[in-house]
């Protein structure tokens, strides 16, 4: 399998190590264009066809999100990966939210984290123009059923369980079978907008396996998706209400969204899911925390207010499972400061 590949990337070194990367991948060959800056994929975009792009938010010519928007106009149908610091992580969000497929923060990205990005996007990008293809193909029928209901009843469901199929997966994590990143987006959003309406808490979980590469490196990356596997099964038990999401969030961090709790039964949920997972009593000889496999939690919480993003509710769940990992993991950390709704 060949994937042309267009790397929009202004550091050249840095361009060089992806590349490396690349070329370390199983099964999949990347024809790679790299160019320096916006103006220049462009013109490459006009001139020859890609399948995917990697692309660094921040060039010469270009900044933050204008420089997604404009290259998303060029190319609608491509799934777009970004690229970006640990600065520009919540502008990497917004991007994901206005259709970018999946962000990369650049000091974490590791063969393995890359190459699965990539996988995830295309195949993201296929079953979207699918479920497409499928929709307009249902309108038509539906127009054709004005007509004739009676003789295309039959026809008509199996049309619905081909399009719920397709549906389930582009919103399944292949790997873990829970949620993913673009069913978590929707699901957030529109717990977002319930927990306004009706000033509700809602409250999000995210988790880290610890030492995960350590687990890769020791065991292998087969034992590494069984390992994450697992733990994102155990999780989805734990979490045992129907209107709760457990969802992967990126690599080996998973991420829940509790709507109508507080800091309080969030804190309880959190302590349920280490204590299961936990309970697994997976060996990890190679962790720097444990001799078993642990898990370390930031927990967030609040009631939003009008016209709040969903955004500062992940960003504060996310800098109390940093600190739960500065501490030491293998710990529930709750993020204690005034969220700004």
């Amino acid at each position: 399998m060949q994937l042309k590949t267009l790397l929009v990337e202004d550091d050249p070194e840095y361009a060089f190590l992806l590349q490396e990367q690349l070329a370390r991948a199983d099964g999949i060959q990347f024809d790679i264009t790299h160019v320096e800056k916006l103006t220049s994929a462009i013109k490459c975009l006009k001139q020859k066809c890609f399948e995917i792009i990697l692309l660094d938010i921040g060039l010469p010519d270009s900044q933050g999100l204008e420089t997604f928007l404009s290259l998303k106009e060029i190319a609608l149908k491509l799934p777009i990966v970004l690229l970006t610091g640990l600065k520009d992580e919540s502008l990497a969000l917004e991007a994901v939210r206005q259709g970018a497929q999946d962000y990369l923060v650049k000091q974490q990205i590791t063969t393995d984290i890359l190459i699965r990005s990539i996988n995830y996007a295309v195949e993201r990008m296929y079953y979207f123009k699918k479920i497409h293809q499928r929709r307009l193909y249902l309108q038509q029928t539906n127009r054709e059923l004005a007509r004739q209901v009676k003789n295309c009843t039959f026809e008509l469901e199996r049309q619905n369980r081909q399009l719920q199929k397709l549906f389930l997966l582009s919103t399944t994590d292949k790997l873990t079978g829970i949620a993913n990143r673009v069913h978590f987006e929707d699901f957030l959003q529109r717990e977002w907008g319930n927990a306004i309406r009706n000033q509700t808490s809602l409250s999000i979980i995210m988790i880290d396996i610890d030492n995960f590469k350590l687990y890769n490196d020791t065991y292998g990356h087969l034992e590494g998706d069984r390992c994450l596997q697992q733990v994102a099964q155990t999780i989805n038990v734990a979490v045992k209400r129907p209107k709760d999401l457990v969802a992967r969030y990126g690599g080996e961090e998973l991420i829940v969204i509790l709507p109508d709790i507080n800091l309080d039964g969030a804190e309880v949920v959190a302590n349920n899911i280490r204590s299961q997972v936990k309970a697994l009593n997976i060996p990890h000889a190679s962790s720097q925390t444990s001799d078993r496999l642990t898990i370390s939690l930031g927990v967030a919480s609040l009631i939003p207010a009008l016209n709040s993003e969903a955004s500062s509710l992940i960003l504060a769940a996310d800098a109390a499972l940093y600190l739960a990992k500065q501490k030491g993991r293998d710990r529930i950390e709750i993020y204690q400061n005034q969220l700004k709704n």
